[in-house]
């Protein structure tokens, strides 16, 4: 009789225990979708920024995250749904599937936000280019320029040193005979 009674409960027990999974399933992933550091299930959430798609894809084990970002500056800041995640170059892993507000910023820079989904199973690579600000590219012109006007400068100088003393003009050549004269005026001014 017992064991009878053990074979209805554990028979009872298997044909409703994917309903229960189930059900937690659905309970965990809405407390998922909840918090600030989940992705969001609906692409229409981002409606007015542009996706950013991935460079390379990879697939890794079924359950895992992994997103790595890239820009063309260095040491930009990363945000992940308004969360500072870090600098570039910057590897993430274990994120919750789904859609990401991503900000990258860099002082100097004009701030880019995409949205980028995260998918399961899949090692992504996000690459983001940011322009340098008007201001910035002034600095950089006037520092590029400075550089050239210098470089220019050095050739010069270069170039009037190799020169023998023959070539350089009278005026910079003056014999010792012109040179007393000079010292005679002094002399008269003591």
């Amino acid at each position: 009789m017992k064991r009878t009674i053990s074979i209805i409960l554990g028979l009872s027990f298997i044909s409703f225990s994917p309903l229960f999974s189930q059900e937690a399933k659905a309970e965990a992933s809405e407390q998922a979708v909840s918090t600030d550091e989940a992705g969001s299930q609906s692409a229409e959430a981002f409606a007015i920024i542009p996706e950013l798609k991935s460079e390379e894809e990879t697939s890794i084990e079924r359950n895992r995250t992994k997103a790595t970002f890239k820009t063309n500056v260095k040491n930009c800041d990363i945000f992940l749904n308004g969360n500072n995640q870090g600098r570039s170059k910057l590897t993430l892993s274990n994120l919750i599937e789904g859609y990401y507000l991503l900000r990258v910023e860099k002082e100097g820079y004009i701030p880019t936000e995409n949205f980028v989904y995260i998918e399961g199973g899949k090692a992504k690579t996000f690459y983001v280019e940011l322009e340098m600000t008007e201001e910035t590219k002034k600095k950089t012109e006037a520092r590029q320029a400075a550089r050239e006007r210098a470089a220019a400068e050095a050739k010069e100088r270069a170039e009037a040193a190799k020169k023998p003393a023959e070539s350089q003009p009278e005026e910079e050549t003056q014999t010792s005979e012109s040179r007393p004269e000079a010292t005679e005026t002094l002399g008269d001014a003591k």
